[in-house]
């Protein structure tokens, strides 16, 4: 079939739906087997904008033909070819929801994960879902959309097990910090034994953390952060990562601590000396191993009425 013959085809039904809309256009040219054939010739080749031009065509035109069930997904792999997952993103949830059992259910998606990975990492979208638009807008509000859609398409796969992670991490990075650690916790309790539930304890440390950020700090947070802690050492016993939650759970305890010393230097600096002293007495007795510790250590002895 002549590739010229296609085009002019094609670029012809706009104007004639727009020239005769009373008239009921009955197509008559070469049959969808054929638009199919030629889609499948050019993905072979790899001309990805050629299958994207058939494959529209033939979904448009052809929407209850048995080559149009499948065609969405080659689209979708088109436009993941040609670097715009936004796009192929579309196409991979129309032929998602076309059929009960899609043929490429697995891959369309594991497709669909990689689009959310890529944006998760950082990659930006296009206004408008248009190819031709410049990537500027964040693109992490699709990704927990993905991912949403992922564990709720394959609840008990490794796919599901990442997507609660990946999910986590960018509520974490939004500040959305009770929907991050309740994430953590999905996947905490439906794979309690997979690899990645010890990134999860590692990271609800984290996301505590976090938390102790700014003037008010949440007095459950350090409580919250060690029982976390202790779960993890019991699950986990032999992980080396231990060590890195610990440093972080001592970030906490600095964090309190800093609290605690800030409130005393203020009671130093407007005189009420025996206020200083029970703030810092409960620095170090709360928080032994913190430097705030030192420092207070170090203001009680210049306190001291023997210096």
């Amino acid at each position: 079939m002549s590739r010229n013959f296609f085009f002019a085809i094609a670029a012809s039904l706009p104007l004639l739906a727009q020239e005769t809309p009373e008239i009921a256009w009955e197509y008559e040219g070469p049959s969808v087997q054929e638009f199919h054939s030629s889609l499948q010739e050019a993905f072979t080749q790899k001309h990805w904008w050629t299958v994207i031009t058939y494959g529209d065509f033939i979904c448009h035109h052809f929407p209850s033909s048995p080559f149009a069930e499948e065609t969405p997904f080659l689209v979708g792999e088109a436009y993941l070819n040609l670097n715009h997952p936004l796009i192929a993103n579309d196409y991979f949830s129309n032929y998602l929801n076309q059929s009960l059992t899609p043929k490429h259910f697995e891959q369309a998606i594991e497709y669909k994960f990689e689009i959310a990975e890529r944006f998760r990492q950082g990659e930006k979208k296009p206004l408008f879902h248009s190819h031709k638009a410049p990537r500027w807008l964040s693109g992490k509000e699709d990704a927990l959309e993905i991912y949403d859609e992922v564990i709720a398409c394959l609840p008990h796969s490794d796919l599901a097990a990442r997507s609660l992670l990946s999910k986590g991490a960018i509520l974490a990075d939004l500040k959305d910090f009770q929907e991050s650690l309740d994430a953590f916790d999905t996947l905490l309790r439906k794979f309690p034994k997979h690899e990645l539930a010890a990134t999860a304890y590692l990271e609800k440390i984290r996301v505590y953390l976090s938390q102790t950020e700014g003037n008010s700090i949440d007095p459950d947070l350090l409580d919250l952060a060690e029982v976390s802690l202790r779960k993890f050492r019991l699950a986990f016993p032999r992980e080396p990562r231990i060590a890195e939650a610990e440093a972080l759970l001592l970030q906490i305890e600095e964090a309190y601590a800093a609290n605690l010393l800030k409130t005393g230097k203020f009671f130093e600096k407007t005189k009420k000396i025996p206020a200083a002293k029970i703030y810092y007495t409960k620095v170090i007795a709360k928080y032994p191993n913190t430097e705030a510790a030192l420092v207070a250590q170090e203001k009680l002895i210049s306190l001291s009425p023997d210096t």
